[in-house]
């Protein structure tokens, strides 16, 4: 980037987000990341528990396009709605579209 920092990068969420507030979670990051300068195609969500081969990470995306809407990851449906997330355990990558 043209800022020197150098990808990957780790964003450390305030202490007062706790491990149980999921949304408020992923509403931090995503406001971090779209007010910084950092412009990443790709952006990957994941626990802090959860090993990532970086090289697979870049092969997955190598043929996907940064302007396409993308949410991938490992789905998960709820037995009462069936509604499908897709899990923070495992990961998921939302595009810059997305």
């Amino acid at each position: 980037s043209s800022d020197g920092a150098g990808f990957p990068q780790i964003l450390l969420l305030p202490p007062e987000i706790g491990v149980d507030m999921g949304v408020k979670r992923l509403s931090y990051v995503i406001r971090k990341v779209s007010e910084s300068a950092v412009d990443p195609d790709f952006a990957f969500f994941v626990n802090d528990h959860t090993y990532v081969i970086p090289d697979h990470a870049c092969c997955f995306l190598s043929g996907l396009v940064p302007s396409e809407q993308l949410y991938a990851g490992h789905p998960m449906r709820n037995k009462v709605d069936k509604f499908a997330f897709n899990s923070g355990a495992a990961g998921y990558f939302l595009s810059r579209a997305t």
